[in-house]
């Protein structure tokens, strides 16, 4: 059964990381954690295995100065070819894990500018509130002017429709006069 003990600060002072590095260890699955009052816990062996592997990666290579004939100083290692290989594999890991991390981080990206790019176009159609409001006053007090001229229109109708009843009253009076005088003068 595995003891989770440790806290993410204390590990990440034991491997001379940042917090944030463990976190993404977490995350990788590379470490398993259990959550206790919201605070992640860590598994001690597992931190310890991490923590042999950097330590060996950490090991600087001893090198010597080495003066040749032409007097310039050159720098030479001195450990064997299968160490530095073992390192070189296990930096190229650490390598591959890193670019991993970075594509997912440029999907990320590519996705949040796209969605940057849709709302920038909603924005551009979109008024400004005090813009609508002003724009929907001029609205409404055209839309008032409008109906009072509607007003003045149908008035001034009406009294058209009434004076030309007035006339047509006239015209048949006068018309129906003229028929009587027609007649009369007839007999």
């Amino acid at each position: 059964m595995k003891r989770y003990t440790v806290t993410r600060n204390q590990a990440a002072s034991l491997l001379w990381v940042s917090t944030r590095t463990i976190d993404r260890y977490v995350k990788s699955g590379k470490l398993s954690y259990k959550k206790i009052a919201n605070k992640v816990i860590l598994n001690e062996e597992e931190l310890k295995v991490l923590q042999n592997e950097f330590t060996s990666l950490r090991q600087e290579i001893s090198t010597e100065l080495i003066w040749d004939n032409s007097s310039k100083l050159s720098v030479r290692p001195v450990t064997d070819m299968s160490t530095i290989d073992e390192k070189l594999d296990k930096f190229y890991l650490i390598f591959q894990e890193k670019d991993k991390q970075i594509d997912e981080k440029n999907k990320i990206i590519f996705m949040l500018q796209q969605r940057i790019g849709e709302l920038e176009a909603k924005i551009q159609t979109m008024i400004a509130l005090p813009d609508y409001n002003k724009e929907k006053q001029q609205a409404i007090e055209e839309k008032k002017m409008l109906e009072e001229k509607l007003a003045k229109l149908k008035a001034r109708v009406k009294e058209q429709e009434t004076k030309t009843y007035v006339v047509l009253i006239f015209a048949v009076i006068f018309i129906v006069i003229a028929c009587i005088f027609y007649m009369k003068g007839m007999n």
